[in-house]
């Protein structure tokens, strides 16, 4: 009983690691398809940048998408922040 336990922990692990990966990924393509144009990576690193936490991406990317009329669904922009976190922000 404790190994299938034990197993199934795994299982849930590696589950959600792939997850998180795939929307990365999915984030990555958003992006280079609609925000690279304009946002080359250094506007995300420079000294006065606008988003300072997590929370503050996701409005920042909540905000633009609306202003271009993309109509990304909730997973997509957050699909996109994760991206952004993962290779630029890496906030906790």
């Amino acid at each position: 009983m404790k190994r299938l336990a034990v197993a199934a922990v795994l299982l849930l692990l590696s589950a959600a690691t792939y997850a998180q990966a795939a929307d990365a990924e999915r984030g990555r393509a958003l992006y280079e398809n609609h925000c690279q144009v304009c946002h080359t990576p250094g506007v995300h690193s420079r000294v006065n940048r606008l988003a300072m936490t997590r929370a503050e991406v996701r409005d920042i990317v909540e905000n633009w998408q609306k202003q271009q009329a993309l109509r990304w669904t909730d997973d997509e922009v957050a699909d996109v922040v994760e991206f952004l976190n993962q290779t630029r922000y890496r906030f906790r």
